[in-house]
């Protein structure tokens, strides 16, 4: 009867430290089971934090690229304009240049006056304000022009060109008489001219001057109008 109680004390201890055991077996697993989610909620939610953070950052540069883009964009559309404008501009400003020779085909002189010389072969004539009928350049609008004129001659009686503006002297570009081999000569001048002035080149009396192969020319061109 003794042995029996105890045996039963036993069996029932036994029971309740397994049942112990299971209760907190199950615990842990519960605990377990509901901590496992969260845990990978949070790992979740680092990572969807961290994801966000990219596509703020990446949103920022694109926001600085588009600002970027507008800023060339309207730089490209103003230089567009000023290039347009510029060419518009170019477009309706004059265009004035000429280059004749003399096209005497040899010796052209002496005389005994001073003689306006017709440089009747032109290479060119844009604007036609150099008439190859008379010899004479009529500056079609006030500004800055370039004038040019060069020869070719033999020195028996001497050459001197010179370059005439409404009348008046401006320059020359000349040689002595003397004994030996021929000379060239030239000369140059930018000019601020009216509409209107005329500019022309003559043979000074008593001198003479040579054409052959083109040596012998007269040119000019407009620099900008005023």
């Amino acid at each position: 009867m003794g042995v029996t109680v105890v045996t039963l004390l036993l069996l029932l201890h036994t029971s309740l430290i397994f049942a112990q055991n299971d209760v907190e077996t199950n615990l842990i697993d519960t605990f377990n089971k509901q901590t496992c989610p969260l845990m990978m909620c949070r790992e979740l939610t680092k990572d969807l934090g961290a994801s966000e953070e990219k596509l703020k950052s990446t949103e920022r540069r694109l926001h600085t690229l588009e600002s970027k883009l507008q800023e060339l964009t309207s730089r490209l559309a103003n230089s567009e304009a000023q290039i347009e404008g510029l060419r518009a501009e170019h477009r309706g400003r004059p265009k004035v240049a000429f280059s004749a020779a003399l096209g005497s085909g040899g010796f052209f002189g002496p005389f005994d006056t001073d003689l306006t010389l017709v440089y009747k072969d032109a290479f060119i004539n844009i604007g036609d304000a150099y008439n190859k009928n008379t010899g004479i350049f009529t500056a079609p609008v006030e500004g800055v022009y370039y004038f040019s004129f060069f020869y070719h001659c033999s020195t028996r009686y001497g050459t001197e060109l010179a370059l005439y503006k409404n009348g008046e002297w401006v320059t020359v570009a000349s040689h002595h008489r003397k004994e030996g081999p021929a000379e060239n000569g030239g000369n140059g001048v930018t000019l601020l001219l009216k509409k209107g002035d005329q500019l022309y080149i003559k043979l000074l009396k008593n001198k003479w001057v040579w054409d052959g192969s083109n040596v012998t020319v007269f040119n000019g061109f407009l620099l900008y109008d005023m």
